[in-house]
């Protein structure tokens, strides 16, 4: 007999909050009670509106109120927030027994990077602490690649160019790429908000920083969530990051060099079995007329290093907001439903 359980979504005014609700939902998760909190009361929308928006099962889902839910009785929580006091109120669901999935990398010092796919052995070792990490929808996608060809070559260095699209920032960065652009083609400045610079008909490199030796934040997150994931400290992941101004469609232009020679042929047919991948050859693949409304790992322009047998180049897109963070983050829960709770 099928049993239901009691979960929680800690920042339940995310945009990923209906994404994760209809993907559960059309996985058949075994829900009993979900607990929708709100905590960043400046960006709240009238509770009316909110419930409107959050939908399970045909029905609008009404707001908890924190004080009233008992924690010993949630086994999992979904964190979508970084704010202090989501993180407080994961904290002490943690401590009163709740697993806390944390899609907003609010402590992602103290725990375990997991992946369903790459690590899923992990999800156990995560257990006893009560609180997992949910890496980036890229880091995610790069690591089950990596893990895919790793497990028949050694590779030993991993060169990424990474093309980030405005809505990698939610849709604020769409909505003011789309403010930039309308602005521009009527004659009128722009002023940039969440972007460093104007983005529109504009390339703009991620900024560097001192303590992370000139890498941001971001190139320095997506190597050390790739090496924890994969559980290979020594390999060489160097990332260049830049936004560019496409509405959806990250693009990573990947360049891998094994320790030995890498046989096209071999790596073609592991990712071609691969269901998480859709591989396109001898056409072009671009984020409008493939990624856009696309929730496929699409990968492209498989080739051999003209330089080196060891390398071989490829590209991977995917509209990270349809897939990646959530998607993972759903297959944690089941994970853990199905085999430790």
């Amino acid at each position: 007999m099928q049993q239901f359980h009691n979960v929680a979504i800690i920042g339940a005014e995310s945009e990923q909050s209906q994404q994760l609700l209809s993907l559960l939902e059309q996985r058949e998760f075994p829900a009993a009670q979900i607990f929708p909190l709100n905590i960043d009361v400046a960006e709240e929308l009238d509770e009316e509106e909110q419930e409107s928006r959050l939908k399970w099962q045909g029905q609008s889902l009404e707001i908890a109120e924190a004080p009233l839910v008992n924690w010993s009785e949630v086994s999992v929580a979904w964190l979508l927030s970084s704010e202090e006091a989501a993180v407080d109120m994961a904290e002490q669901a943690r401590q009163l027994g709740c697993v806390i999935i944390d899609m907003a990398h609010a402590n992602q010092e103290a725990y375990s990077w997991v992946h369903a796919a790459v690590n899923p052995e992990q999800v156990a070792e995560g257990l006893s602490e009560r609180w997992l990490n949910c890496p980036s929808s890229l880091a995610g996608q790069l690591a089950l690649l990596l893990h895919i060809i790793q497990q028949d070559v050694e590779l030993e260095r991993v060169e990424v160019n990474a093309m980030l699209s405005a809505a990698n920032k939610g849709k604020l960065g769409v909505d003011e790429l789309a403010g930039q652009t309308a602005r521009l083609l009527n004659g009128l400045p722009v002023e940039p908000k969440l972007f460093a610079q104007q983005l529109a008909f504009n390339l703009l490199p991620e900024q560097g920083e001192e303590a992370l030796l000139g890498a941001s934040q971001f190139e320095a997150e997506l190597s050390e969530q790739c090496r924890a994931m994969l559980q290979s400290p020594e390999l060489n992941i160097n990332v260049s990051a830049q936004h560019v101004p496409v509405f959806y469609g990250d693009t990573l232009s990947l360049h891998l060099y094994g320790t030995y020679s890498l046989d096209l042929l071999s790596i073609k047919e592991w990712l071609t079995n691969h269901q998480a991948f859709e591989l396109v050859e001898d056409e072009l693949v671009t984020p409008v007329s493939n990624i856009a409304n696309s929730e496929s790992i699409v990968l492209s322009r498989l080739r051999q290093n003209p330089n080196t047998e060891n390398g071989v180049n490829l590209t991977l897109m995917a509209n990270n907001p349809q897939s990646g963070v959530v998607a993972n983050a759903a297959l944690i829960a089941e994970t853990l439903i199905k085999q430790y709770i």
